[in-house]
């Protein structure tokens, strides 16, 4: 230690009452807080800036440093902490992955770290070389676009790029070196403007070590400086030659298993920007005999129909949203499985630091797997061709082809039910279908032209048959008929987009340090009799409902982390969310509440039930906006619910919000499907004061974490439900055992210990018989 006379017995009294008896929470955090004064005065008085290198600051690097790295993903040194479980067993379930410091000499190191990093920060600021702006805008620009493709592209017209070696590697040893060199050939020539490496994630493992600009015949080097992230051009000048070329090179280095992934982008100061992804996969050679297995297995499967062996005619006119279509198009399936079984899909635990690239790559693999199960009901049929149909029940009716369009309807086979694997994917994630027609005389195909296939929209699902809804196109080029019949071959299509919006989710969360709450510091929520017996809380609350309320409606200035109301069906998750929502309300006139729940019968309960009966009663400020799905139909939803919602003049659609409606009210009520309209409207994270999750245990985490994009670490985040529920269905046997299906609450409720404030339990059960319990 630096510091010296009282400085230094000041600092070792706080390091010991730390280290000591369990303290309050509010002054263990001000202790910590003027520890971490005494630790950043000492680096900044012992080590000058100057002697700080760029390498040994970065999180990963282990020179001069006796401790693990600190944990990532902190916006202060105050978020270390010391791990009770391991101080007071002298063991810890979490090992090395443990995101507390397991003695008091680790925590102080990591302060020093962090100190350091930040001092490294404020010296890159003041020679202009802090790269965040360009890399974050350009994130944030792709992220928003509606045509993704025109923001970053992989291919640049008039732009021939070449690479040594393959973009994506494997290596068998945790010490690894590799080295990538870009050739970029530009005819006409053009002015290279800026080299990048666009993502945080990795970037201590990457670097930019070369380039050099010229023509074929004659390179000039140019200056890049050490560690380089960014390197900024835009001067050489044309000379009059008609191309123009550059050749970068780039540097990887670890000493650690891992998945490591960067994107390199090239900008010529117009867009699309180009841009490469680069990958190395380090893993054990048993790991890469295991991932062999499961790839093999996995892509085993049926030929399908695509536009590399088939004419594809697709349905018109198309429903898709500009939104939409932009998501297929940022999330598709990597052509090589390499990218995809890779060693982050090998850990043993979701972590903060592989979080994102473990769950895209996972997803990935269920939506293959799914592929291949779907495959196994690629049917011939005899199609009915019929101009109407007629539907029973609640939302049934007449429907009519019109504008030349006709409906195909086909009989359901014995195994095309709910009850199999694949019958249950065609039943509720398949939305269209590949029809080829069959002939007895099968036509000759001239070299270079392929078989046509025509895309059908499934218009209605019953117990027996399944109509789809026939392009116009395709009545007149197959000269189809009412009330005649045909043989086709039928491919079912999976509907992708659910998959693409989770992907989209977990490229939205920008800090999933909320994802994972540090539980070794247990927190105070405060109680007084006073807010005990409040008049205004409902007299029905039972005493652990009560407590779910005070928890959620703690003041907002006390940081707590995610809040777990867990209960089984009917002992009043709902009605202890709907008081607490009354409840925050009435304490400030600032909060803005967000609903959201699995399904839109339970949303639509929170306004019927509970909203609509205090707005009535004279309380205007509970007025809820209620999203709705831009497709449903107007006239299934419950007239009261309408008063809430978005409707088109004609009163036959549901509209969007846009960030005007949004900010006319205080409470907006969801669907996670329907958050991600909210994503789109520039609201900044933090703008919800509360986030509330109903039926949480419902929906995998990809999905839970739509709605947690609009929050920051101020946010009162609750999630509500049964972790005793059955988890979504997963296809993958790979995914599934890597826990995909687990939803967010289920894992922090492991995450939590037993008698966590956080975690509260309801269990007295309001809806079942005596009998049956």
């Amino acid at each position: 230690m630096h510091l010296k006379g009282k400085l230094q017995v000041v600092s070792n009294a706080l390091s010991k009452s730390l280290m000591g008896e369990s303290l309050n929470g509010m002054v263990t955090k001000d202790l910590t807080r003027l520890k971490t004064l005494l630790v950043e005065t000492e680096v900044a008085a012992g080590k000058p800036p100057s002697v700080y290198h760029a390498e040994e600051l970065e999180e990963g690097s282990q020179d001069g440093w006796q401790f693990r790295p600190p944990p990532r993903g902190v916006t202060s040194s105050e978020e270390y902490t010391l791990c009770k479980r391991f101080l007071e067993q002298g063991i810890c379930r979490y090992g090395a992955q443990c995101t507390s410091a397991h003695s008091q000499e680790e925590l102080t190191e990591w302060q020093k770290r962090y100190a350091s990093r930040l001092i490294r920060l404020k010296q890159q600021k003041e020679n202009k070389q802090c790269l965040g702006s360009y890399m974050e805008s350009l994130i944030e620009k792709w992220m928003n676009s509606l045509s993704p493709e025109k923001v970053l592209s992989e291919c640049l017209d008039g732009v021939r790029i070449e690479h040594n070696p393959e973009l994506s590697l494997t290596v068998t040893t945790k010490k690894s070196q590799q080295m990538w060199t870009f050739a970029l050939t530009c005819k006409p020539a053009r002015i290279l403007y800026r080299v990048a490496l666009l993502y945080d994630a990795h970037r201590p493992h990457f670097s930019i070590t070369a380039i050099s600009a010229g023509d074929r015949t004659t390179q000039v080097s140019q200056e890049v400086p050490s560690n380089c992230q960014e390197w900024i051009g835009g001067k050489m000048a044309q000379n009059g030659i008609d191309h123009s070329m550059y050749k970068i090179s780039i540097a990887f280095s670890t000493e650690i298993f891992g998945t490591f992934r960067q994107t390199v982008v090239f900008d010529f100061g117009t867009e699309p920007v180009l841009m490469q992804r680069v990958m190395i996969d380090a893993a054990s050679t048993e790991d890469l005999e295991y991932r062999m297995n499961a790839r093999q297995q996995l892509l085993t499967t049926a030929k399908r129909w695509d536009s590399t062996s088939k004419t594809i005619v697709e349905f018109e006119p198309n429903e898709t949203t500009e939104l939409d279509k932009s998501l297929l198009i940022r999330y598709q399936i990597p052509l090589s499985a390499d990218q995809l079984f890779t060693q982050s899909v090998l850990d043993k635990s979701l972590t903060k630091s592989n979080y994102q690239s473990r769950l895209h790559d996972l997803l990935y693999i269920e939506e293959i797997a799914q592929y291949k199960e779907v495959s196994k009901f690629n049917i011939k049929v005899q199609l009915q061709i019929v101009a109407s149909f007629m539907l029973t029940g609640v939302s049934g009716g007449a429907k009519y082809a019109q504008n030349g369009q006709l409906f195909g309807r086909f009989k359901l086979t014995e195994t095309l039910s709910e009850d199999t694997l694949a019958g249950r994917l065609v039943m509720t994630k398949v939305n269209a279908v590949y029809l080829l027609p069959v002939t007895k005389e099968k036509s000759v195909l001239t070299q270079g032209t392929k078989e046509k296939v025509y895309e059908a929209a499934i218009e209605e699902k019953t117990k027996e048959y399944i109509f789809l809804r026939i392009s116009r196109e395709c009545c007149e080029e197959l000269n189809l008929r009412a009330d005649s019949e045909m043989q086709v071959e039928l491919q079912f299509q999976l509907n992708r987009l659910p998959l693409c919006e989770m992907h989209y989710a977990l490229d939205r969360i920008k800090d999933n340090s909320i994802l994972f709450p540090d539980v070794s510091m247990t927190p105070t929520i405060p109680w007084s009799p006073n807010r005990q017996w409040d008049e205004q809380l409902d007299p029905r609350l039972n005493a652990k409902q009560k407590e779910a309320v005070l928890a959620i409606t703690t003041p907002l200035l006390i940081q707590l982390p995610p809040v777990l109301i867990i209960g089984p069906y009917g002992t009043g998750k709902t009605f202890t969310l709907a008081q607490a929502v009354k409840h925050i309300l009435q304490q400030q006139d600032t909060s803005r509440i967000l609903i959201c729940t699995h399904s839109n019968s339970a949303a639509d309960l929170y306004i019927k039930d509970y909203l609509h009966p205090y707005v009535e009663a004279g309380n205007p400020q509970a007025r809820p906006l209620r999203v709705y799905f831009r497709n449903r139909w107007v006239k299934t939803v419950h007239p009261i619910v309408h008063q809430y919602c978005l409707i088109s003049s004609t009163h036959s659609t549901f509209q969007m919000p846009q960030k005007e409606d949004i900010l006319k009210h205080r409470v907006v009520v969801v669907t996670l499907n329907t958050s991600q309209y909210l994503c789109q409207l520039d609201l900044e994270p933090g703008f919800f004061t509360h986030i509330l999750l109903d039926e949480a245990a419902q929906a995998m985490e990809c999905e839970t974490i739509m709605p947690l994009a609009l929050a920051n670490k101020n946010t009162r985040i609750v999630l509500a439900g049964d972790h005793m529920q059955l988890s979504p269905f997963v296809y993958s046997e790979f995914a599934r055992e890597r826990n995909l299906h687990v939803s967010l609450l289920d894992r922090l409720y492991e995450h939590y210990p037993a008698e966590f404030p956080c975690r509260i339990l309801l269990c007295e059960n309001y809806r079942s018989h005596e009998a049956i319990i």
